[in-house]
């Protein structure tokens, strides 16, 4: 039986490191091999290397008023963490989870639970932080944690999905719990990084059913993060410093997040002071923001900003037509000149697609699988081959695209503009949607409304820098109904329980070979996701694992 527990890091910050020591990530976790010696009850566990919990250099001259304003372009729709899945764990440091992860390898790190054990290849136990409460002044419990991953098993909440493995919870003692899967799941632990903890006694006093308390906790939430809720609204967000009843000790008292979609208002509002962060910048943006001292955070891996061509409807129905077709999606994959996207497009911030959602050294990332080169002539004769030649007006047939977060001037609208572009020129007659609704456009992503023909959204691999995080999506059971291979949905169980890394690489191999074939994502490049913070905001961290800063560690200087 194999422990792991808090691990006490070297006081560099390692910014930018790449994902290479991620490549034996689920495997040595879910093995339960020891990372380290620690006890994890001091914050110096996981501070260190860019976690949460640093506080000021000693000597720095903080500003009298530490009360910052972050502008961003979208603001989640529910502040409940297990609603909306993105973000939901820490979602503006109001929550935590029992694990976290290390902001440049992904690597599951102990923090609600400060040690963990696998006693079989599905059980697993946990020791619990001592002197944790939540805003509400109450202690987290073992009940609570028992509470929040059944709450979090329920079907018809966000996270369900990606926590479906759990077959039961309990409690072990006051200081432990204990969670058994259905089957080996060796992304347990990544998966728990997710679920954020919340009190079993307050959520269920705020109502009769869980419709009632479900809405009065969206309407007034708890956690026990550094910062609790203060108000929020479509258009804004406001938490404020916990005090005595966080573990982590923030130096900001105050933080609103703004939703400003538009890049320029963005720009002035953060050369104005009105703003300490601002994020998702134009590459047109970037001069003036060097220019006026700002931190750039730029985040190229973890995030693929390819496109979704889905083979099935929102029914999980197989389409008929051009798309219905893997020839013509293989098609549109020889018609991108990638190394030109990146070069010309792009200035060269990120790199290009190889054909692999995988980044080099991950586990499912394999030498077998090579990209679609560039090859026009390629692309139309599948065309032909496919039954969809040139007519007589010149082209082939018609579909729609839609690009994601596609302001005026931004990466995304970039990005699909020139893929417009490029698939315009087999003949194609490509009706273009730059999005910018942002209730839309994640109605688009989880399939409460018929995408387009082409989506072209990005693919998060992050937190978990895994390919089973990111193939989870194009199995047929997922309910984002992107494919529906069933070969590829049953390498998908199997490699969920193979804990040989050996073994279970070969099965990943396996699901990018289908999976490129399938040639459901249009591949294009990295992420070029670039946010700015004021020159006397401080602490903040480079991130390739989330997009979310660490809120407890930022202070003004004066």
């Amino acid at each position: 039986m194999k422990e792991i527990s808090s691990t006490p890091f070297s006081r560099r910050r390692a910014l930018f490191l790449g994902l290479s020591s991620a490549a034996a990530l689920a495997l040595t976790s879910c093995r339960g091999a020891d990372t380290s010696a620690g006890t994890g009850d001091n914050i110096d566990a996981l501070s260190r290397e860019g976690g949460p919990g640093d506080a000021p250099p000693a000597g720095v001259q903080l500003a009298a008023t530490q009360v910052a304003t972050i502008a961003v372009s979208n603001l989640s729709s529910s502040v409940d963490p297990m609603v909306v899945v993105s973000g939901g764990a820490r979602r503006f440091d109001m929550y935590e989870s029992l694990v976290d992860t290390h902001p440049n390898t992904g690597e599951p790190r102990p923090f609600l639970a400060t040690q963990w054990k696998q006693v079989d290849p599905r059980t697993w136990q946990f020791t619990l932080r001592e002197g944790v409460k939540f805003h509400d002044g109450t202690p987290m419990t073992a009940e609570d944690v028992v509470f929040s991953f059944q709450r979090a098993s329920t079907p018809g909440y966000g996270i369900a999905t990606h926590f479906s493995t759990m077959e039961s919870t309990r409690i072990v003692d006051e200081k432990t719990v204990e969670l058994v899967t259905k089957t080996p799941d060796v992304l347990i632990l990544k998966r728990l990084a997710q679920v954020a903890i919340l009190p079993k006694k307050y959520y269920e006093g705020l109502g009769s059913d869980q419709k009632a308390r479900d809405t009065a906790f969206a309407k007034a939430p708890i956690g026990t993060g550094p910062y609790k809720f203060v108000s929020y609204a479509s258009d804004k967000a406001v938490v404020k410093k916990a005090g005595d009843t966080t573990w982590r000790k923030p130096t900001l008292e105050e933080i609103t997040f703004l939703l400003v979609t538009d890049a320029g208002t963005q720009l002035n509002s953060f050369l104005a002071g009105d703003v300490h962060y601002i994020n998702i910048q134009p590459l047109n943006n970037l001069p003036t923001l060097t220019n006026a001292g700002a931190t750039l955070i730029e985040l190229t891996k973890g995030n693929d900003l390819g496109a979704f061509m889905d083979s099935v409807d929102n029914k999980g129905k197989p389409k008929t037509g051009p798309m219905g077709d893997k020839r013509v999606r293989q098609a549109l994959q020889y018609a991108l000149n990638k190394q030109e996207l990146v070069k010309d497009v792009l200035q060269g911030r990120t790199v290009a697609d190889d054909g692999q959602l995988i980044g080099k050294g991950l586990p499912g990332y394999t030498d077998t699988v090579k990209d679609y080169p560039y090859d026009v002539e390629k692309a139309k004769a599948l065309l032909d081959e496919a039954g969809y030649p040139v007519k007589a007006d010149g082209t082939r047939f018609t579909i729609t695209m839609a690009s994601a977060f596609a302001g005026t001037g931004s990466v995304r609208r970039l990005i699909g503009e020139w893929m417009q572009s490029s698939i315009s020129k087999l003949g194609i007659k490509v009706e273009f949607t730059a999005l910018t609704d942002t209730a839309l456009q994640l109605e688009y992503f989880y399939n409460t409304k018929q995408r387009p023909d082409i989506y072209h959204f990005g693919l998060f691999t992050r937190p978990y820098m895994d390919a089973a995080r990111a193939y989870s999506r194009f199995i047929s059971t997922s309910g984002s109904y992107h494919m529906a291979n069933p070969e590829f949905d049953e390498l998908y169980k199997q490699q969920l329980g193979e804990q040989d890394p050996a073994k279970r690489q070969a099965i990943l191999a396996k699901m990018t070979e289908l999976f490129h074939e399938e040639s459901c994502f249009l591949f294009a490049c990295g992420d070029v996701w670039i946010d700015a913070g004021a020159k006397n905001l401080k602490g903040l961290v480079q991130c390739d694992v989330q997009t979310e800063q660490y809120y407890d560690r930022l202070y003004l200087t004066a």
